[in-house]
């Protein structure tokens, strides 16, 4: 397994590009590293495809969700903070090979108007046989790299839903 410092500096650099993060993150909160720590005891030296994340604040209330998504797992992370000590974090890992169907939702006439590694408009809701839902993108996708990140989910979405269990996921190597 990589260095654990390399990974978390990886994940933190992946969360500080995340739109609207700053604010929240900055001061660091008390739960950021336990978060940061879950992310890395989940996504390991895996390649990180795509990592997203979104926060909503009520009056009292702040609500984080991170989705990353690597060859083999997805990774869903959960922070609710309510302002008393001991935020709630709580990380759930999935492989890929649970997923039972997606959908692709949103979308306007302008997303069809040039060729484009992504068309900001369309969001995908990915179900797996656990129960989970995520949703890609999770924020807004402002920039060439998250496009190119977003799309290779979609790819790779697709794959898992033709692949039959027990099978190497497609398009990548068997590991024995």
């Amino acid at each position: 397994m990589a260095q654990l410092s390399a990974i978390q500096d990886r994940l933190r650099a992946l969360l500080a590009d995340e739109r609207g993060l700053e604010q929240l993150l900055e001061p660091q909160p008390s739960w950021y590293p336990v978060l940061l720590r879950q992310l890395e005891l989940a996504v390991g030296d895996q390649k990180v495809i795509y990592l997203g994340a979104a926060a909503a604040s009520g009056l009292s209330t702040v609500t984080l969700r991170v989705g990353v998504f690597t060859d083999r797992i997805v990774v869903a992370a959960e922070v609710i903070d309510d302002g008393t000590p001991g935020a709630q974090v709580v990380t759930r890992v999935e492989s890929r090979s649970g997923l039972l169907r997606f959908e692709l939702s949103g979308g306007s006439e302008a997303d069809n108007a040039e060729e484009s590694s992504w068309s900001g408009g369309f969001r995908i809701r990915a179900f797996y046989q656990s129960g989970l839902t995520v949703t890609v993108p999770a924020n807004i996708v402002d920039t060439e790299a998250k496009r190119v990140s977003v799309r290779a989910v979609l790819d790779g979405i697709r794959e898992d839903l033709q692949a039959r269990p027990g099978d190497p996921p497609l398009g990548r190597e068997n590991p024995s």
